[in-house]
């Protein structure tokens, strides 16, 4: 490591299938962290879209509510974020490649037009209509070399054991931690 990255680890209530509330959340919190030193913001798998409801829709709706990784239009607007702010921008979504595969994606944007790492969760469970990433995923932010694993991927300690012989200095585990709301609007842990 080249020196000390600050990093700050967001994770908020998102609101499912709703990306243009989760995106505004997305922004303040970012300029917030950023405001506190920040140099990475990383936020919570599928803060994007939303995670749970995903267990509920089929093919047609996951591929209605899935982006290309990098040129999605939630993509492209955290990336001008990230270039504005100087920061590096951590988010998950629901990719959907060239074939229509559906993944449970997370990136790092910097500005650049270009998603700096890009991990495609390897263990997946939520809807059956996504499809579990092939590699795993270290590269370097800001001198220091960084790793991703989603969620569950690090429930296998070999994921994480591998993504450290890969080099990783930082493991980035971006997950939900999640709760069920009950009838009156408040939630209760899982």
């Amino acid at each position: 490591m080249d020196h000390t990255l600050t990093v700050a680890a967001v994770q908020f209530e998102h609101r499912d299938g709703d990306k243009p509330h989760n995106l505004e959340r997305i922004e303040a919190l970012a300029r917030q962290a950023v405001a506190q030193g920040a140099e990475l913001v990383a936020f919570h798998e599928c803060s994007i879209p939303g995670y749970t409801f995903l267990q509920h829709l089929d093919r047609e709706a996951m591929l209605a509510l899935a982006e290309p990784v990098p040129d999605g239009p939630s993509l492209r607007r955290l990336d001008a974020l990230a270039g504005q702010l100087g920061v590096v921008l951590m988010v998950g979504l629901i990719e959907r490649d060239a074939n229509d595969r559906l993944y449970n994606a997370y990136v790092a944007l910097d500005g650049s037009g270009q998603a700096r790492l890009h991990h495609r969760k390897l263990h997946v469970f939520i809807n059956p209509h996504l499809t579990p990433g092939d590699h795993y995923t270290v590269g370097e932010i800001r001198g220091t070399r960084v790793g991703v694993l989603i969620c569950y991927d690090n429930n296998l300690p070999e994921n994480v054991r591998i993504t450290s012989l890969l080099g990783a200095e930082l493991i980035v585990m971006p997950h939900v931690t999640g709760a069920t709301p009950v009838a009156d609007g408040r939630t209760r842990p899982n």
